[in-house]
């Protein structure tokens, strides 16, 4: 029996379809920290769809290669879109101008002498 191509636009709606937890929690993530950081929403809106638009080549491109023993979906977690996300969403936060922690320390006078 003969395989049947399968069409580029089945496969990227299975992507989204298996990654979909994935990418909300990325967006929710940046989403976090842009409002953190005060953004305006259309440069929210901007990052978050960027990203978006770069994970999901990303994870088809991970998916494609994907030899590894162990199976690609972990409990709700898409890991060839994990992967990119763990990535791609810290730098594009940092690209757009954007802290991802700020942390303060405050010394007491004569604590370091």
């Amino acid at each position: 029996m003969e395989q049947q191509p399968t069409p580029i636009i089945e496969i990227i709606e299975l992507i989204l379809l298996m990654g979909s937890i994935t990418y909300l929690l990325g967006a929710g993530f940046q989403l976090y920290n842009l409002r953190k950081n005060r953004k305006s929403f259309l440069k929210s809106l901007a990052v978050i769809l960027v990203t978006r638009c770069l994970t999901i080549p990303a994870s088809f491109f991970i998916w494609s290669f994907w030899n590894l023993p162990f199976d690609i979906m972990f409990f709700f977690i898409f890991l060839p879109a994990f992967l990119p996300e763990v990535v791609l969403s810290p730098l594009m936060l940092k690209v757009f101008g954007n802290r991802l922690m700020s942390f303060t320390v405050k010394w007491k006078k004569n604590q370091i002498q």
